[in-house]
């Protein structure tokens, strides 16, 4: 939410949107607040009131994946696809978060230009270049562009970065790393392998994926253990100040980092790709979305819902001419992009091109949390049971899933 020019690139771009859609309308935007992410039901709670009383308190909901997915159970959400003026087969909104809203003929959020959110929490790998020179590493961006950026390759990269600094004979705050990466993000790492936990059957209802257990799956988790008993580091102490201090090599995080303070003020000079893939098998790179993503819904009950069509399709459709140049084109690519190559620029877009939005992570809080911790958990705690997880957890995932469609309306 942007309600004045900051003279910063990306503020003034959205309230330039936010005025060009006001005046297109002849509407004045008013945005109501609620602190509210994960489990928080403070922006459920302020939906369903307003569904139930009737009061038409709000045209538009936005907020964190999880508070959006959790008034969709609540069946506080209408249908995009029968609001008129939404047009979902337009390029301002990402098809990726279509298929993740989808719940047969229904759409009841979605995301894409109308919010530089998904470009701000595309997950991928910061580097800082000064390793890259004294350790005599091979260029990153052209290990990526050639295809070849790979778990087994980043493993060979970080092997001889750690350094005791303190020498007290642990891993620490006050060391040097070649990997870091903190709780909330190695869920991501499962997404970049290509893998869904949550797919669309033949006629698009949402089902636990095959992937789950997909042998390279299992690849995956023993590799990133591997990462973490070799020179990384997890945790979550403050992890972004190692990276900023100049003390590791690779750093799992969004991309929107490099519009933050500490990024911005800092000496180091970095680069941004995607995380690795499993292996040479895997044919292209992805880039989950964090669990802060925004999404955007409709309420069920509105004062009119083609004015609340209007308006989506609006910021939307203004935000793919205006916000998303300046953000990616401007900012991220020139601004914040200290490479002087056009390297980072193509990678930048690989990554926009894939962005991964998955059903499992949306709604994770309504399936006992296990989409986000199924996976993550074996790397954290460096002991892949993952197998057993699974299998113990198959009927569990079943019903969580069973229970959230018999909650919400399928059409």
């Amino acid at each position: 939410m942007v309600e004045e020019d900051t003279g910063d690139i990306i503020d003034t771009a959205v309230f330039q949107r936010n005025l060009k859609v006001e005046d297109r309308l002849n509407v004045k935007l008013n945005y109501i607040e609620t602190p509210a992410r994960g489990a928080d039901p403070g922006f459920k709670n302020k939906v369903s009131a307003s569904v139930m009383t009737g009061d038409f308190a709000y045209d538009l909901g936005a907020a964190y994946g999880m508070c959006i997915s959790s008034c969709a159970v609540a069946s506080l959400l209408f249908n995009l696809r029968e609001v008129d003026h939404v047009d979902l087969d337009m390029p301002w909104y990402y098809d990726s978060a279509i298929y993740a809203g989808t719940f047969g003929n229904a759409v009841y959020y979605t995301a894409g230009d109308i919010s530089y959110s998904a470009l701000a929490r595309m997950s991928g790998v910061f580097f800082n270049w000064a390793f890259i020179n004294d350790y005599r590493l091979d260029n990153p961006y052209d290990i990526v562009l050639n295809g070849n950026w790979t778990m087994d390759v980043m493993l060979e990269m970080i092997k001889d970065v750690y350094v005791d600094v303190n020498n007290n004979g642990k891993k620490d705050q006050d060391d040097i790393f070649g990997m870091l990466c903190a709780h909330d993000q190695i869920q991501c790492t499962y997404y970049a392998g290509g893998f869904r936990f949550v797919d669309l059957d033949e006629k698009n209802i949402p089902k636990i994926s095959d992937d789950t257990g997909h042998e390279r799956v299992f690849m995956l988790i023993d590799k990133w253990i591997e990462v973490f008993k070799s020179t990384g580091f997890k945790g979550d102490i403050d992890v972004p100040t190692i990276f900023v201090t100049g003390r590791s090599l690779f750093y799992v995080y969004p991309l929107g980092f490099v519009t933050e303070g500490a990024l911005r003020n800092s000496e180091v000079k970095y680069g941004f790709i995607p995380q690795p893939k499993v292996d040479d098998a895997q044919k292209e790179y992805y880039a989950s979305v964090t669990n802060a993503v925004t999404l955007w819904a409709v309420p069920l009950v509105v004062y009119d819902h083609a004015r609340s069509g209007a308006l989506l399709e609006c910021l939307a459709s203004e935000g793919h001419r205006t916000v998303t140049p300046s953000v990616f084109e401007v900012a991220y690519k020139v601004k914040y992009n200290n490479d002087e190559s056009n390297q980072q620029a193509h990678i930048f877009d690989i990554l926009r091109k894939n962005v991964r939005f998955d059903l499992g992570k949306i709604f994770s809080n309504s399936m006992g949390g296990l989409p986000n911790s199924m996976y993550a958990d074996n790397i954290w705690n460096g002991n892949n049971t993952y197998a057993s997880k699974l299998a113990s957890n198959k009927r569990v995932l079943d019903r969580y899933m069973q229970k959230i469609l018999s909650e919400l309306v399928i059409e």
